[in-house]
């Protein structure tokens, strides 16, 4: 039981539920929205639910590990790369009709591209630091503080930048209020989630040796 009801413990179930919020708001739009959503709609929203159901997976499954589960920590690993590399393509799609929206002499349109930008360049950090980081944390002992605090401190940025958005110029209103409301923060706290529970057990230790980086999420 030692596992349980420790910080580490209690920010990865609340962030596997915000990833599943996340992923169910997706169904939500599909079964309400079925008539009027596109077939291409239809299949990216599917997709992205599917993603996040993954990432929700991925942090319950976080205590997982040993000898006796090599197989499923494998499965466990790949899925989360395929989920990432899908949200971070899906994500890449707007990348020209953001950079055509905006409007240099409007300061809504550069704060929204700048938004999306920061987003992104925060997806695609986690994404490096988990791939090439994570378990290789003795041989980077800065890049494994300064990467997940790097994404999470882009990630705030963009959730405010997008609160201002919607709070102060109105963007997002009239096309889904709940989602610009409640659904976006819930994708951003859920990803400042993730960074802390990579960050976490480098936090804890004093000193980045081989012995001190074992409690360290084995991805």
């Amino acid at each position: 039981m030692k596992q349980f009801f420790t910080p580490l413990w209690l920010l990865t179930v609340l962030t596997g539920c915000l990833f599943a919020a996340y992923s169910a708001f997706q169904v939500f739009v599909i079964l309400r929205d079925i008539r009027a959503i596109s077939p291409e709609g239809i299949v990216i929203r599917s997709l992205v639910g599917l993603m996040f159901a993954i990432l929700a997976i991925y942090m319950w499954t976080a205590g997982v590990k040993g000898k006796k589960h090599i197989l499923f920590m494998i499965v466990r690993r790949t899925s989360f790369i395929i989920a990432m590399l899908v949200i971070i393509a899906l994500k890449l799609r707007p990348v020209i009709q953001v950079i055509n929206y905006m409007d240099y002499t409007r300061f809504d349109t550069v704060l929204y591209g700048v938004s999306y930008f920061l987003m992104l360049s925060a997806l695609m950090i986690l994404f490096v630091y988990y791939v090439f980081i994570l378990n290789r944390l003795p041989f980077f002992p800065r890049a494994g503080v300064i990467l997940p605090r790097t994404a999470i401190v882009l990630f705030l940025l963009s959730l405010i930048a997008e609160q201002i958005l919607f709070y102060v110029y109105g963007i997002g209103l009239e096309a889904n209020a709940i989602r610009s409301m409640v659904m976006q923060p819930v994708f951003y706290l859920g990803f400042i989630g993730l960074s802390l529970h990579f960050l976490y057990p480098v936090l804890i230790t004093k000193k980045p040796k081989k012995k001190d980086t074992a409690d360290a999420p084995s991805e």
